[in-house]
C-alpha cells in the first residue's frame, strides 16, 4: 500500500523526481553542442560515402531544426525539448531503414523523462514515445528496398544515436554530481545536527549546575540571615550579604548573556549607542588582583551595558580558564581602542581556535572546573561585531590574550551621537537592529 500511495502522490504532485537547478539549461546546452559538432564532422566526411545527398540532407535538415528551435525557443520547458528532440530522431531513423533504432532513442529519452519532468506529463510523454518509436519501426520493416548505401546507413546511425544518447547522458551525470553533492551536504548536516544535539546537552547541563550553584549559595545565606534572630555579628552579616549579592550577579550575568544570544540570533537585538570610556568599564568590571594598564584616554563608540557585558565576560573567562596572572591593558592602533585581557595560562589547541566562539564551546577544558555555560565568548563576538567592532584571539607563546576592539569616538562620530545615537552607529558602517516589541 505505501508504495502505491508514494506513486499515486508522485503522479499528482506536478513536480519532477529530481529538482536540480540548471537541468533545463544542461539540457539545452548540450544538444546544441552536440548538433554543432555533429553538423562539423558530417560536413568533413560527406566525401567518403557513395550516395551521401539523402543522408546528409537530412542529418543537416534535422541538426538545422534542432538549433533554430533552441534559438527561438530559449525560454522551452524541459518536457518540450525533449519531445521535440525525440520526434527529430526518431524520424530520422526511418530515413536511415534501421528498425532497432527508434526504440533506442525512445529508451535514451526516457531516462531524463522520468528524472526531470513530472509524472503524469512524463508518463503521457513516455507512452507516446513508445508508440512513435512502435510506428517507425513498422515504416522500416515495411520499407526494406529503400536505396541506402551501407555508409549512409551508417552514417545516419551514429548521427541520430549521438544526438539521442549526448544530451542525455551529460545531464544525467549532472544530476549524477548535483545529487552527490546534496548527499554530502545533508550527510554534513547530519553531523552538525548530532554535535549540536551534544553540545545542547551539555550546554543544559552547564547552565542547570551553573545556576544552581550560586542559587543555592543564596537562598541558603538567605534562610541563615532570616532564621539568625540577632545571634550573627555585623562583619557575618555583612559577608553573608556580599555574598548574596555576589553570586546573585552571577546568575543575572548567565541570564543576561542567554537573553543576549537568544535575541542576537532572531535580530532583535536592540543597541543604546553613546561614548564609552574603556578605562572607567574595565575598573567596573575587574578586581584588584588584575593588573590594569591604559596607555591615555581611550573613548570609543558602542553601548555602554553592552561593552560592560563583554568585558566582564572576557575577565571571567580568564580568570576561570587562565593561568595564575591575569592583567588587562588598554592601548589605540589607528582609529580602534583596543582592551587585551591576557594570561600567563597555556595556549589553546589549534583545532580548537574555529570552536571557542561558536554557541557552546568553551575556550579551554581544565580538570577539576566546571563546564561552562559556553555562550561568554560567543555573545561577546556577536556584541563587538554589532557595535562595530570584534573580540579575537591570540597566544605569543607566553601571555594568551582575548583582545576587544571597538572604534574611537572621533569629533564627528561626537557630534553625530549628541544628535542621534543612530547616526553615530552609521557613522562607523555599524547598522543597528530595532528590538522586536
Amino acid at each position: 500500500m505505501d508504495a502505491r500511495e508514494d506513486l499515486r502522490a508522485f503522479l499528482r504532485s506536478g513536480r519532477p523526481a529530481v529538482e536540480l537547478e540548471h537541468h533545463r539549461a544542461t539540457y539545452r546546452r548540450t544538444r546544441v553542442a552536440t548538433v554543432s559538432v555533429v553538423v562539423v564532422a558530417v560536413m568533413f566526411t560527406v566525401g567518403r560515402f557513395e550516395s551521401p545527398t539523402i543522408a546528409v540532407g537530412g542529418i543537416l535538415g534535422m541538426c538545422f531544426s534542432v538549433l533554430l528551435h533552441a534559438l527561438v525557443r530559449k525560454r522551452a520547458s524541459l518536457l518540450e525539448m525533449i519531445v521535440f528532440d525525440t520526434i527529430l530522431y526518431v524520424g530520422a531513423t526511418v530515413f536511415a531503414d534501421a528498425p532497432e533504432l527508434p526504440l533506442f532513442v525512445a529508451m535514451s529519452q526516457l531516462f531524463i523523462l522520468f528524472l526531470f519532468v513530472p509524472g503524469r506529463a512524463a508518463l503521457v510523454a513516455a507512452f507516446g514515445f513508445l508508440v512513435l518509436a512502435w510506428i517507425a519501426t513498422a515504416i522500416n520493416l515495411a520499407n526494406p528496398t529503400q536505396q541506402r548505401t551501407a555508409g549512409d546507413t551508417m552514417l545516419l546511425v551514429v548521427v541520430v544515436a549521438i544526438l539521442a544518447a549526448g544530451p542525455s547522458i551529460w545531464t544525467q551525470l549532472r544530476a549524477g554530481a548535483g545529487m552527490h553533492r546534496l548527499r554530502a551536504r545533508q550527510e554534513q548536516l547530519a553531523r552538525e545536527k548530532d554535535q549540536l544535539l551534544a553540545d545542547k546537552d551539555r550546554f543544559v547541563a552547564s547552565v542547570s549546575h551553573e545556576i544552581r550553584t550560586p542559587l543555592t549559595a543564596v537562598v541558603g545565606l538567605a534562610h541563615t540571615l532570616a532564621e539568625a534572630n540577632g545571634e550573627l555579628s555585623v562583619e557575618e552579616r555583612d559577608e553573608f550579604v556580599d555574598t548574596i549579592v555576589e553570586q546573585g550577579e552571577e546568575v543575572a550575568s548567565i541570564v543576561e548573556d542567554l537573553l543576549v544570544a537568544a535575541r542576537a540570533g532572531s535580530g532583535h537585538l536592540a543597541l543604546v549607542v553613546g561614548e564609552v570610556d574603556l578605562a572607567e568599564e574595565v575598573q567596573s568590571v575587574t578586581s584588584d588582583e588584575v593588573e590594569v594598564t591604559v596607555s591615555g584616554p581611550l573613548v570609543v563608540v558602542g553601548d555602554p551595558v553592552r561593552v560592560r557585558q563583554v568585558l566582564r565576560n572576557l575577565v571571567s573567562n580568564a580568570m576561570r580558564y587562565g593561568g595564575p596572572t591575569k592583567r588587562v591593558a588598554l592601548h589605540r592602533r589607528g582609529v580602534l581602542g583596543i582592551v587585551s585581557v591576557q594570561d600567563d595560562g597555556p595556549a589553546i589547541p589549534p583545532e580548537d581556535l574555529d570552536t571557542i566562539f561558536a554557541a557552546y564551546g568553551r575556550a579551554h577544558d581544565r580538570p577539576g572546573r566546571t563546564d561552562s555555560v559556553g555562550l561568554g565568548l560567543t555573545v561577546s563576538r556577536q556584541l563587538a561585531r554589532m557595535m562595530g567592532g570584534d573580540v579575537s584571539y591570540s597566544h605569543d607563546g607566553r601571555w594568551a590574550s582575548f583582545q576587544l576592539t571597538l572604534p574611537l569616538a572621533v569629533t564627528d562620530t561626537a557630534k553625530a551621537i549628541r544628535a542621534d545615537p543612530a547616526e553615530a552607529l552609521a557613522a562607523h558602517g555599524v547598522t543597528p537592529r530595532p528590538e522586536a516589541d
